[in-house]
């Protein structure tokens, strides 16, 4: 049974080196967090399933030799250390992905800023006179631009 719990989360951390970076708008990265949920679920059942095999590992060790009981210690050890990994890295995928749903939100936010604007300010300067070669005349069209920004 711990070969297949072991194997289970050797899987499970191979599935989360594997995952693509970040998406870069928000819709692509709240699809990669659900993803991420699934495996969350994942490791749940897989903890579940290290805790039965430690029930297993503490019956046996008490009917057979200290050898026995040694190497049962140690297979206990390994499958705490890769549940612990996989939490880790599962962990460290929910912090990146909240960091990358933070930044592509604030973007989105400024891209629909500047095209809330854009728009207007290409249609005022497609209005906009050449500027002139006399002073005067191109002193007050910088004023008139000047008024027209703010």
């Amino acid at each position: 049974m711990s070969v297949d719990v072991m194997s289970g989360l050797r899987d499970l951390k191979d599935c989360m080196y594997n995952q693509e970076l970040p998406g870069l708008d928000p819709e692509a990265i709240k699809e990669q967090q659900a993803e991420l949920a699934g495996f969350k679920k994942e490791l749940e059942k897989a903890r579940e399933l290290v805790g039965e095999c430690r029930q297993i590992g503490h019956d046996l060790s008490n009917v057979c030799g200290q050898s026995g009981a040694i190497e049962i210690q140690k297979q206990m050890e390994d499958l705490s250390h890769m549940t612990d990994e996989v939490n880790d890295k599962i962990r460290d995928r929910g912090d990146e992905l909240r960091g990358a749903f933070q930044h592509a939100d604030h973007f989105k936010k400024l891209v629909d800023s500047i095209n809330s604007w854009l728009p207007q300010a290409e249609h005022q300067l497609a209005l906009m006179k050449q500027p002139s070669p006399d002073p005067n005349t191109l002193q007050r069209q910088i004023e008139e631009l000047k008024m027209s920004i703010e």
